[in-house]
């Protein structure tokens, strides 16, 4: 394994980035429910198209100082796929699909999110039981959005936004996270 001068901490601000995504989609979903689902999932392939490539990126620039940065391959090719797949559909099959796509990305951003939570958990108790706690709050909404998003009408897009939001709220926290982790370690880490 290569040494470097900077770790993975300097690129504390991809997981803000991809937070604030989630957060603002979420309330923006919450805001307008009566919002054209076609907009919504075209805004939502658009943006996880994004989270994609900075998923690839974050593992393009960790591959020779972080053993894990397969995983974040991995999350950024489910992305990018999902997300040009989505772009491509006509606008009738992207309801369905969107409901579908965003439930499962949901659950398994969160599962992962989850992962990262116990690697980072280091002496800080209370910010790993707050970071679980978003994260089942995210997978049990998006378990409701996809169990029956027709029928729920507007109580589904409470849940969707909520999931998002609590996703979003996580990112976030993480991003800071790394950041103390970065300063503790001047950047070595």
């Amino acid at each position: 394994m290569e040494t470097l001068k900077f770790g993975i901490t300097r690129y504390w601000w991809i997981p803000m980035l991809t937070g604030v995504i989630a957060l603002g989609l979420g309330i923006w979903c919450l805001c307008s429910p009566v919002t054209s689902v076609p907009v919504m999932a075209y805004i939502f392939a658009a943006l996880i198209c994004i989270a994609g490539i900075f998923n690839l990126a974050f593992a393009a620039f960790n591959h020779r100082i972080a053993p894990n940065w397969g995983w974040s391959l991995a999350l950024g090719l489910l992305d990018l796929v999902a997300g040009i797949w989505m772009l491509t559909l006509p606008e009738e099959e992207l309801a369905l699909t969107f409901v579908i796509v965003l439930g499962i990305w949901l659950i398994c951003v969160a599962i992962n999110a989850i992962c990262e939570t116990f690697v980072l958990s280091g002496n800080s108790f209370w910010w790993t039981v707050f970071s679980v706690i978003m994260l089942v709050a995210t997978i049990y909404f998006a378990i409701m959005f996809i169990s029956s998003p027709v029928s729920m009408a507007i109580a589904g897009w409470l849940y969707l936004g909520v999931s998002l939001i609590t996703f979003g709220v996580f990112r976030i926290s993480i991003s800071y996270r790394i950041k103390q982790l970065n300063k503790a370690t001047d950047g070595l880490i």
